[in-house]
């Protein structure tokens, strides 16, 4: 196989490109009159991700966005006036957030692509999430249109535009660029690394400045260790398997984000407890989105891909030209089935690692791309995460209470418990015993606003429709109507 200089995997990066073009004190509830936007779950088993364990026969009241009370059903009054929510046999945890997503173009609306992508995140649980790409103008608007309360989604966080190799040039540009992206209101930066030892340190330095965390890929100009000295949160575990080659390996410039060529057979599985407690030490948390690179390097050949049931919340469109983009991919053509899988279990080796020595985990699916839905793909990521030896615990950690502490706000939401933020995921089996269970939803309530079994249908069979709807005519105008890849 010849190599290149390392880059990004074209299928990964594929997606960029397709972006471009397309704690208060509370009043106890006895004290507080009743009032129209009060909920209660009531008899509930509760999940409360503050440590592995499990509260059983609860009240949970929620009045507004806020948990107003939270104990045993035996003494905890349901307001007067109150929505109630059986509980019994149930099991309440915190919303899932999901810390690698992209946005696509729309302003949230439920008939445009971006709505259509917020809704398929709320029927799976997904009440926070991070996007890592998306159309400029888009993911800040769909973002603020969501707190304000004018469309419903997920609590989103947006990254500036990718600042990379082709998108900066030099040490200069990076630093005018941290100021405009703070200026113009992201939450964080994103890049995809190839910027160059100088101006990566220059970015890092100015984002410290601005108060900017910095998250996304690692290339070898650069390297894990310094990544990791930097404060990078790292995505896609780039940079591990690069390091999992003896010292004086060139392959060790050369493999990409999908390596299945004869550089695995040289990967020693032994380094990889020191390269988890260097993570460990320098506070980096990590997003392995094990998922996506066992879909693209899935040995059971696309037609399985094709055969997920999520995939009718898709464009038709989209599925023939994810089809069409590994069936054209000479590397993965041409991959034996046995390197597929030493690369797969060789990622999950590596996540099993980083989670043994104490490195924090995140939940990001990356999509919606390449056979990875929306909110489904969250499901995806944590059962992957299950497969690579994460407790369940460690995965529901992963999927709630970590991604609210990388962010700061541990005090606000990721937990239940009185004074969070209400956003929460009902589930009829316990996740505690399969994380697979966060799939049987009864019902989300996201910032307080209880969403029903029934609800959640009605939104993912709207999707449904929209998703492959012919594009609709206003005033000589042609508006996609179709959720995007």
């Amino acid at each position: 196989m010849r190599r290149e200089t390392w880059r990004p995997h074209p299928v990964v990066m594929g997606l960029a490109l397709w972006m471009t073009a397309c704690g208060t004190t509370h009043p106890s509830v006895k004290a507080e009159p009743p009032a129209k936007d009060t909920v209660a779950f009531v008899d509930v088993n509760v999940v409360p991700m503050d440590s592995e364990r499990l509260l059983a026969h609860q009240t949970v009241v929620v009045r507004g966005e806020r948990i107003i009370a939270l104990g045993p059903v035996d003494t905890t009054p349901v307001p007067s006036g109150a929505i109630r929510v059986e509980g019994q046999g149930r099991y309440l945890m915190p919303g899932l957030a999901d810390m690698h997503l992209h946005l696509v173009p729309g302003t949230g609306q439920p008939d445009d692509p971006a709505g259509q992508v917020l809704a398929l995140l709320l029927a799976n649980g997904v009440t926070s999430a991070r996007a890592l790409g998306g159309p400029k103008d888009t993911s800040r608007l769909v973002r603020d249109r969501v707190a304000r309360g004018e469309v419903l989604g997920p609590t989103l966080r947006v990254a500036a535009p990718s600042m990379h190799g082709k998108s900066v040039q030099g040490p200069e540009q990076a630093r005018q660029r941290v100021r405009e992206y703070k200026a113009a209101g992201y939450d964080l930066l994103k890049t995809h690394g190839s910027l160059g030892r100088e101006t990566y340190d220059t970015m890092m330095a100015e984002a410290r400045a601005q108060g900017l965390a910095v998250s996304g890929h690692v290339t070898p100009d650069v390297g894990l260790f310094h990544a990791l000295e930097s404060g990078q949160q790292i995505e896609h575990l780039d940079g591990y398997l690069n390091e999992l080659l003896p010292e004086n390996d060139s392959a060790r410039q050369q493999v990409g984000q999908v390596e299945v060529g004869e550089p695995l057979e040289r990967m020693e599985p032994a380094r990889i407890p020191a390269l988890a407690e260097a993570t460990r030490k320098a506070g980096v948390w990590s997003s392995p989105t094990l998922a996506l690179f066992e879909t693209v390097t899935n040995p059971e050949g696309v037609e399985a891909l094709r055969a997920r049931p999520e995939l009718r919340y898709a464009k038709q469109s989209s599925v023939e030209a994810w089809t069409q983009m590994l069936a054209n991919d000479p590397q993965m053509v041409n991959a034996p089935a046995e390197r597929e899988r030493r690369f797969a279990e060789l990622r999950r080796q590596v996540t099993r690692g980083l989670y043994t020595a104490g490195a924090k985990l995140l939940v990001g699916s990356d999509s919606p791309q390449l056979f990875m839905v929306a909110g489904f793909a969250v499901h995806r990521e944590m059962e992957s995460l299950a497969a690579a030896g994460i407790p369940p615990y460690g995965v529901l950690e992963a999927a709630t209470r970590n991604a609210a502490e990388y962010l700061g706000e541990a005090g606000t939401w990721g937990t239940v418990a009185e004074g969070r933020r209400a956003d929460l995921l009902l589930l009829e089996a316990n996740p505690l015993q399969d994380v697979k269970h966060t799939r049987d939803i009864a019902g989300v309530m996201v910032r307080g606003k209880w969403l029903p079994r029934s609800e959640l249908d009605t939104m993912l069979e709207r999707t449904a429709v929209l998703a492959n709807a012919p594009p609709r005519v206003n005033k000589g105008v042609v508006t996609a109507t179709s959720a995007a890849p």
